[in-house]
């Protein structure tokens, strides 16, 4: 019997379980049924497309450095360890590519890739690396945070959906660029926004994915907003909540 809706959407892969980002975490999101991995892109110093998300390397890789992903080769970040500021337990853990991901993961796997840092190169780097695996997003879709970003991957490809993120943009303000522009595909911050705005969200009629949660109160609310999707770093509590619902 499958699922009623939302998608299960793991957040960074498993990232409550497992290193945010890396193959460990994606591989934990599948075997938790998830629906959708999310991940991120940037571009390494001899541009080569990476999943990571931070603006600097230093959480991730334990020092103070101020430094972000793009100074470094992929010579150097394949030698760094990306698992231990998580739990040593994951100190062989590495920061893969995304052609890694492409090739690990099965091939029926559902992805959202969220562009970060240098869009241009980065975009058709990523479209790249799909055409020459011939490999699709399922249900998912390239994730944007500007109108500039989606125009440059619809441009690029017609063979990928793109998707636009509320960042630090105000409901209203989201509203507004949903009904300006051709978007499909809408990542809220949902916490902050008031019941009139959810309504108007409704009547756009668009898909909705909201980020994140992780407790089973707020699934509730989130299931009687009716939303197409909810980013979680837990993806097996919500997938067994809303098995519980069938």
């Amino acid at each position: 019997m499958e699922r009623k809706s939302p998608w299960v959407i793991a957040h960074r892969g498993a990232s409550g379980r497992f290193p945010e980002n890396t193959l460990s975490a994606f591989w934990g999101a599948i075997n938790a049924k998830t629906d959708i991995i999310e991940l991120d892109l940037q571009l390494t110093s001899d541009e080569e497309v990476v999943v990571f998300h931070d603006k600097t390397v230093d959480r991730i890789f334990q020092i103070d450095s101020g430094k972000s992903i793009n100074d470094y080769s992929l010579e150097e970040v394949k030698k760094i360890d990306a698992g231990s500021w998580f739990n040593p337990e994951f100190s062989n853990v590495r920061i893969p590519t995304l052609d890694e991901v492409l090739e690990s993961l099965p091939r029926e796997s559902s992805l959202i890739l969220e562009i970060k840092g240098d869009k241009e190169k980065l975009v058709s780097s990523t479209i790249t690396s799909l055409e020459n695996m011939n490999k699709t997003l399922g249900s998912g879709y390239i994730s944007v945070k500007d109108i500039e970003t989606l125009n440059a991957v619809n441009e690029c490809t017609d063979k990928c959906r793109t998707g636009l993120m509320q960042k630090g943009r105000t409901a209203l303000e989201t509203i507004k660029m949903i009904e300006e522009n051709e978007i499909s595909i809408i990542q809220i911050r949902w916490r902050n926004w008031n019941e009139e705005e959810w309504q108007i969200l409704s009547d756009l009629n668009k898909i909705v994915t909201v980020f994140y949660s992780d407790r089973e109160d707020e699934f509730e609310y989130l299931l009687e907003k009716k939303v197409d999707g909810i980013l979680t770093n837990y993806p097996s509590h919500l997938v067994d909540f809303l098995d519980k619902k069938i």
